[in-house]
């Protein structure tokens, strides 16, 4: 999946419909947000798989931080210009497609995060082709 692709499958699945410009900014503010949870290492090998220039959103901020499913949802509402998705949205919209244009080896390792994250919540919530409900932590 290239960028422009990804874009619009976000654009496509949003409840709102939003347009590319919207797109842009959830993807944006989740990928940053996710870089930030994530460990430098476990964000480098997730932006490996990401077209274009989406990757440097993932890299570009201070990763390993610790916080709660409600706060990362939180920090990715504040970071988004749109008001067309709000972050609850944006967050399941945007993982859910990212999952789907990954490999599956480094899909299960994020999935295998959010579990030990405390994030099953918003990651069942996300629409991915994965089967992200059935895998425990570790699994693969």
């Amino acid at each position: 999946m290239d960028q422009a692709e990804l874009l619009e499958t976000v654009s496509d699945r949003a409840a709102a419909d939003a347009d590319e410009e919207s797109a842009d900014d959830a993807t944006r503010a989740v990928l940053q947000t996710l870089g930030e949870r994530l460990s430098a290492d476990e964000a480098r090998d997730l932006a490996a798989q990401l077209p274009g220039d989406l990757s440097q959103h993932l890299t570009g901020g201070e990763s390993g931080q610790r916080f709660s499913e409600e706060e990362f949802v939180s920090r990715i509402d504040r970071r988004m210009d749109t008001t067309e998705l709000h972050g609850e949205e944006a967050a399941t919209t945007v993982l859910g497609t990212v999952l789907e244009a990954v490999d599956e080896s480094e899909r299960a390792a994020v999935v295998d995060r959010f579990d030990r994250y405390g994030f099953g919540e918003l990651l069942a919530e996300t629409d991915a082709d994965a089967d992200v409900d059935e895998r425990t932590p570790g699994e693969y």
